[in-house]
């Protein structure tokens, strides 16, 4: 077997793995799934390749996580703003290809481009809500229409 053939990172036994990520922007799924509170876990670790050769894509990242599956929710995130990805889920050494629903609805975890929104002011017990509008490439506020390019989500998730 050639060099190029090895494994770059060894398989694991249960997890998820994040696959076909564009080039370079596996830093923007990482804070979509929130990677700060996973690292807490003693039990789960964080694999990112950056940059990888793929026949398909030309380049691409991979994320494994060691002894955690991600939310239904995050997955269907992650493929309305990177289509190519695919998600698998690995238990007991067996890949179990995942393909999420898109949602009609994000919750929570964009805060919405007008800063005079409502769901913006801390003061208000208000949950951040966005209708998906995939034609049209746009997510809109449910409490001020503004709308938001499906594309600029990673720069608004929600802190």
């Amino acid at each position: 077997m050639s060099l190029e053939e090895q494994l770059l990172v060894r398989k694991i036994d249960w997890g998820t793995v994040i696959d076909h990520i564009p080039n370079w922007r596996a830093d923007q799924v990482l804070k979509l799934i929130e990677v700060e509170s996973l690292i807490k876990e003693p039990d789960v670790s964080v694999i990112v390749l950056k940059s990888v050769p793929s026949r398909k894509y030309g380049k691409k990242d991979v994320i494994k996580l060691y002894h955690y599956f991600i939310k239904e929710s995050d997955a269907a995130l992650i493929k309305l703003l990177f289509p190519t990805v695919t998600i698998n889920f690995i238990r007991d050494w067996k890949v179990q290809k995942y393909v999420p629903n898109l949602p009609e609805e994000l919750v929570g975890k964009v805060r919405c481009p007008e800063v005079t929104c409502i769901s913006n002011a801390r003061r208000e017990p208000v949950i951040r809500r966005f209708r998906v509008l995939k034609e049209e490439g746009y997510v809109e506020c449910y409490y001020c229409d503004a709308l938001l390019e499906i594309s600029s989500i990673p720069d608004f998730i929600a802190e």
